[in-house]
């Protein structure tokens, strides 16, 4: 396979740039970054910015890249910046992909005959080839809200390599094209840090990379508890060609209207009979939520009465949106039921 993916060996500090975005604009597109361990018999991969909007894991890679202080990972550390284009397209750290391109997130699965699914196709050889022990995918999510981590399994391996960097975990079987759902031949896990502007989600990023370089067994039983593990998230999507918005008030041109404080449910236990906004005349027509067997059950979670959106039954929502592009290309959100953890 022809490499279009730059590789920049152990970079002096004095060479990253003084600010992210110089840093950024010192590359010619994805770049691996790969630093040697003081045990270079093993290997530990960070992806980061495979969303040109999720800046948190490329400004922890910056700061620690542009600290003359310090010291050699522990092993190898192969760290790849995607989407470094679309995350320079004016305004910066705006843009989850370039216009008219896929979502990189959703091309690691075949066939790859888009530019973007050739450059996955060209990130899953060169994982393969690291044979590394651990792979680390740090996103941001798409609204405010806490950090957590997702897996496809619960293997021992995975909840142990989780919970050294959150103490929240969702196990997903949805199939999507992501990093996460490729067979790498070791553990991986993604790590959503918090929202693209909340600090605390930069100060997570920062110290899941000083971890990832320094934690001598990714895998041990720690002192850390067990995560909270949410099981087999829905996805509540909305239907092509449905507009939707953000707002105190419904809006007469938008089929949905969704409250702009919504993402203030993440994680926490949003209770049955709290209204989201509002909806137009087809009601639950406009949404989507499919169970594992196939099964739209949208019905069973959500009600309108009075062209009002309400919730059912207790929910844990998680990835919620205020960004209607995100909310109409993505999902509005991720749920599981409050009494399945």
């Amino acid at each position: 396979m022809r490499n279009t993916i730059d590789i920049w060996p152990n970079p002096r500090c004095e060479k990253i740039g003084h600010s992210v975005k110089e840093f950024l604009c010192n590359l010619n597109g994805p770049t691996w970054i790969d630093i040697p361990g003081q045990d270079n018999n093993r290997t530990r991969v960070l992806t980061t910015l495979l969303h040109g909007n999720e800046p948190s894991g490329t400004k922890a890679l910056f700061n620690w890249l542009a600290n003359p202080g310090r010291k050699a990972p522990l092993t190898n550390l192969s760290c790849l910046i995607c989407s470094v284009e679309a995350a320079l397209l004016e305004p910066e750290f705006s843009h989850r992909y370039l216009p008219d391109t896929p979502d990189m997130n959703r091309c690691f699965r075949p066939p790859y005959d888009s530019t973007n699914g050739k450059l996955a196709e060209e990130i899953l050889h060169r994982i393969r080839d690291l044979t590394p022990e651990a792979v680390i995918d740090m996103h941001n999510t798409s609204g405010a809200g806490p950090d957590f981590a997702v897996t496809t399994s619960l293997n021992t391996n995975y909840v142990n390599l989780a919970k050294n960097f959150s103490h929240r975990l969702i196990l997903t079987e949805l199939h999507l094209g992501a990093l996460m759902e490729a067979d790498l031949g070791c553990p991986i896990i993604t790590l959503e840090c918090g929202g693209s502007s909340d600090f605390q989600a930069d100060q997570k990023a920062l110290s899941a990379l000083e971890w990832l370089t320094t934690g001598e067994n990714l895998f041990r039983k720690n002192g850390a508890p067990q995560p909270d593990i949410y099981k087999h998230p829905l996805r509540f999507e909305i239907r092509d060609n449905v507009s939707i918005c953000y707002a105190d008030h419904p809006v007469a041109d938008s089929n949905i209207t969704l409250y702009p404080d919504i993402e203030k449910y993440n994680f926490g236990i949003t209770p049955e009979n709290i209204c989201l906004g509002w909806v137009g005349p087809k009601g639950l027509g406009y949404f989507s939520a499919i169970d594992d067997c196939g099964h739209d059950i949208k019905g069973d979670l959500f009600y309108v009465k009075q062209d009002k959106l309400y919730t059912s039954q207790p929910l844990r929502l998680f990835m919620v949106t205020p960004r209607p592009e995100i909310a109409k290309k993505d999902c509005l959100f991720y749920l599981v039921r409050a009494n399945t953890p």
